[in-house]
């Protein structure tokens, strides 16, 4: 039996909360809108739930239109979807090692997660003429990512949430890993011995293991710390002093993947 497409995930912020798909437009940079928008310091580097966990109680919704983000201790944040390009003011982010030009939302957003996150910040968003590579030691030159950390998807197996869940004797949700594409009908880390996935006619090169921080420790929806995760997936997931779970996707086309959709595995 071929894994199928369990579930479909898309952040539209970078480390907010994401938003579980019944079927997911893949674009150039990964799924259409998926950290489309970060939020940066007033010296342009990322804000993460690294640093600041209660950004994981950011809800975010996609309407026709516009991207709603909700917060328990305040009013809604409204942002067209369709930027005005001509308005756009242009200023230096930093992703890790990458350096970029990201145009800034607005005075009320920035200020809007500056109350959240008690620090000064702006939201910022990636223009459809800015184009950010994956690092060209995993990717051919044309491969584009938004502001994920490095690469436009991420795949994992449901059963490494069942397989965790029943060594910590709780029932956490597989929304801590931060995944794009879940699979089903597969062993818990299958996904380490593949090469791809082809869904759709579409492939997608398993391009290296997801290392992981301290992000999956976080709940998603109330920010609070799992005292026990990290420590009990270092006892069988850590390689060379790192956690890894998930591979990092790169697709080779564009199309519409589904909720249900067989998948063939390439080794």
């Amino acid at each position: 039996m071929n894994p199928r497409i369990h579930s479909l995930h898309v952040y539209p912020v970078k480390s907010c909360q994401g938003i579980q798909l019944q079927q997911a437009e893949l674009v150039k940079t990964g799924i259409k809108f998926d950290r489309h928008w970060m939020v940066v310091d007033k010296q342009g580097n990322f804000l993460s739930q690294r640093e600041h966990p209660k950004m994981a109680a950011i809800g975010t919704n996609l309407q026709t239109d516009e991207l709603v983000l909700n917060h328990a201790h305040g009013p809604a944040l409204r942002i067209p979807l369709k930027q005005q390009l001509k308005q756009k003011q242009l200023i230096p982010v930093t992703i890790w090692n990458d350096q970029q030009q990201a145009a800034l939302v607005s005075k009320e957003a920035s200020l809007w997660f500056s109350e959240i996150l008690d620090q000064d910040c702006d939201l910022v968003y990636l223009p459809d003429d800015e184009k950010r590579p994956v690092d060209p030691q995993y990717a051919s030159k044309d491969d584009q990512v938004g502001f994920a950390d490095g690469f436009p998807l991420l795949v994992v197996s449901l059963a490494i949430i069942e397989q965790l869940n029943e060594y910590l004797q709780e029932d956490l949700n597989i929304n801590r890993f931060r995944p794009n594409i879940v699979l089903s009908d597969c062993p818990a880390h299958a996904e380490d011995a593949w090469t791809a996935i082809i869904v759709n006619h579409i492939n997608i090169h398993l391009a290296k293991p997801c290392s992981r921080c301290v992000i999956p420790s976080i709940d998603q929806q109330t920010s609070v710390k799992h005292p026990n995760l990290l420590k009990t997936l270092a006892r069988y997931r850590r390689r060379e002093g790192k956690i890894y779970v998930g591979q990092n996707g790169i697709h080779a086309s564009s199309g519409v993947i589904r909720v249900g959709d067989s998948v063939e595995v390439i080794v």
